[in-house]
């Protein structure tokens, strides 16, 4: 025993902590943590390690690295606490914000980057301690590393120093390390962050959210349902497209079709969702934008699209829209709104465009242009056509801020956010609700609604180092944001058994989709299963499906108020949501019948305990 205390002391090259047995009792941590500069190639420096001071205060330590102290040509620093190292067959784990968890279990080396941090936190357990991390200064710049190496797992985060505005560190990189019990598991690390979000007033309860906004209520309450009415070919073989050569948009459910839909949800006794349109607009999804008006005249045009918003608002339905401020595309010159001058700019001064899509080459916006040129003149507009529910404004909320190297509109990723920030706020005031399509919580005070907050699909390999995926974000935020988990869980009910049964566990808000399939060529990132309404046999199929979820979701309805406070797993492939109102889901996932607490669940289906 004693020659292992000085291996591991001589490994982590600290004195080993001790720490309180109860939870209640104050959690002593260590002195210092090192953080580790990478320069450049070009600078020909080696890496080099400091140590610096935590000061703790209560059960948290805290970190500065003051922004003037980083030496130029630092390409990234890492930053590594004496409790995140482990050697591989020691108990504990690692959770990233992305739900991805993983256990020091003996293995090959390997090496798991978290980029798609969508909230600055995470947590790690060793026998060190266990501890809940949140990334408090140049949050935006950080990546979070689970690396093992001849036997030696490390867990920190890594920022990212090579695409700053004027290669200028905008602020102090800081760190709180929230010191927890030796039991403490990730469901608890999760809350630390949940309180944290709360008690600084940076988010609200849903219950208290929903006062004087009967349109949040009604989108608590229901299920939403993305109507896909017209696209171009995706990816677009036009990069740059003109009035000659812009290709043909494919109208699929015109404004009167969609008349026939309301109809048939009420024939099958559908009584509340809210309906968001998706390429009503000119040119179809992703046709024009910034341009959006006027309604594309193949579906019907303005009148007719004002019409059946009528017609399904008097049928007791919510009906909002789909719109994008984050890319444009070159056609919108046809309507006057294309300006190059609102587009990002790399630091060679040249723009970005990162993919094909229905418009053509996609290029990346400035928030700041965005915010102060289009949503006066187009939100108004909206309202003209009785849009009024959580509004849906694609892509901000699934991607990291950006950085703009313009000369005249420069932005750091700290600036991105707050402007994004103002689209959401607006958007929130002037239409009734705010909605995008990720979990990344840098405008989350202004988020009711996220369309997935995980591109991972259950069931699939996972990445190295990683043993399951977890709700992590879900223990955070149900119950401050509606969301759908999963990708994969669009059209939930037609979907198999696993997928199906996630929704459920991770507490979602349904989601369906008419022809969410609808690129050319290509992954179908929501699944291959579909629901369409090409002829009225197949509505009224599509239509069954949804009435499915509907049900179901009429039963359980209540928890889109509750947070989800614990998730566990019971026994191998047996998993266990509790809410706040002390309701609880039982997720059996194995082939043989599991019982608890005197109820019998049968393989491959979920029991919901209610107090």
């Amino acid at each position: 025993m004693k020659k292992l205390f000085l291996t591991l002391m001589f490994f982590f090259g600290f004195a080993l902590p001790s720490f309180a047995a109860d939870a209640d009792s104050a959690i002593q941590g260590p002195a210092e943590a090192r953080y580790t500069l990478i320069f450049a190639p070009e600078t020909g420096r080696p890496a080099e390690t400091h140590t610096a001071a935590l000061e703790q205060k209560g059960n948290v330590q805290y970190l500065t690295i003051p922004a003037a102290s980083v030496p130029e040509g630092t390409r990234y620093l890492e930053v590594h606490h004496p409790w995140a190292n482990a050697v591989a067959g020691e108990d504990g784990f690692f959770v990233f914000c992305n739900g991805m968890y993983g256990t020091f279990k003996e293995r090959e080396n390997a090496r798991y980057v978290n980029s798609h941090v969508v909230m600055p936190t995470f947590g790690v357990k060793t026998p060190r301690g266990a501890m809940a991390v949140i990334m408090t200064g140049l949050r935006y710049e950080a990546r979070q590393f689970c690396d093992l190496r001849d036997g030696k797992y490390r867990v920190f985060p890594s920022y990212d120093l090579s695409n700053l505005v004027n290669g200028k560190i905008y602020s102090d990189i800081q760190l709180e390390f929230h010191l927890l019990s030796q039991s403490a598991e990730y469901s608890d690390m999760a809350r630390v962050y949940r309180n944290w979000q709360l008690a600084r007033g940076e988010v609200k309860p849903l219950k208290e959210k929903i006062a004087g906004r009967p349109e949040l209520k009604y989108a608590a309450e229901a299920m939403e349902i993305r109507v896909r009415m017209g696209w171009k070919p995706v990816p677009s073989p036009v990069k740059e497209q003109t009035a000659e050569n812009e290709p043909e948009m494919k109208a699929v459910i015109t404004f009167d079709r969609f008349k026939q839909i309301v109809d048939e949800f009420k024939r099958q006794g559908i009584e509340k969702a809210e309906f968001c349109l998706v390429g009503w607009n000119i040119g179809g999804h992703d046709g024009r934008y910034p341009q959006i008006f006027p309604a594309d005249s193949r579906l019907g045009g303005t009148e007719k699209l004002k019409e059946a918003v009528r017609y399904a608002q008097a049928n007791g339905y919510q009906v909002v829209c789909h719109t994008n401020y984050s890319d444009a595309y070159s056609v919108s010159h046809l309507g006057g709104r294309w300006d190059e001058n609102f587009l990002l700019r790399k630091k060679d001064g040249n723009t970005n465009t990162y993919t094909t899509w229905g418009g053509g080459a996609m290029y990346e916006t400035c928030p700041e242009c965005m915010f102060k040129r289009f949503p006066n003149e187009d939100f108004p507009a909206l309202s003209a056509c009785g849009f009024r529910g959580i509004h849906y404004i694609d892509v901000y909320s699934t991607v990291n801020p950006r950085t703009c190297h313009s000369q005249d509109h420069p932005a750091t990723k700290e600036d991105f956010a707050k402007w994004t920030r103002e689209i959401f706020a607006k958007t929130q005031k002037d239409l009734g609700g705010m909605g995008s399509e990720g979990g990344f919580d840098y405008a989350i005070s202004n988020l009711d609604y996220a369309l997935y907050i995980s591109f991972y699909n259950p069931g699939t390999p996972l990445p190295n180092l990683v043993d399951r995926h977890v709700p992590f974000w879900h223990i955070v935020y149900n119950g401050i944001v509606l969301n759908n988990p999963y990708c994969a869980t669009t059209n939930y009910t037609i979907k198999d058994p696993l997928t199906k049964m996630k929704l459920v566990e991770f507490g979602g808000r349904p989601m369906f989709y008419f022809y969410s399939k609808f690129r050319s060529t290509g992954k179908n990132w929501m699944g291959d299963a579909d629901i369409e309404c090409g002829t009225d046999e197949i509505l009224r199929q599509s239509v069954a499906a949804i009435k499915k979820g509907y049900d179901e979701f009429e039963s359980m309805k209540e928890l889109q108020y509750e947070f989800l406070n614990d998730h566990s797993e019971l026994a191998p492939g047996v998993f266990r949501s509790v809410f706040s109102n002390g309701t609880q889901i039982v997720c059996n996932y194995t082939e043989e019948d599991f019982t608890y607490e005197g109820k019998t669940v049968k393989p491959m289906t979920y029991a919901v305990l209610k107090k």
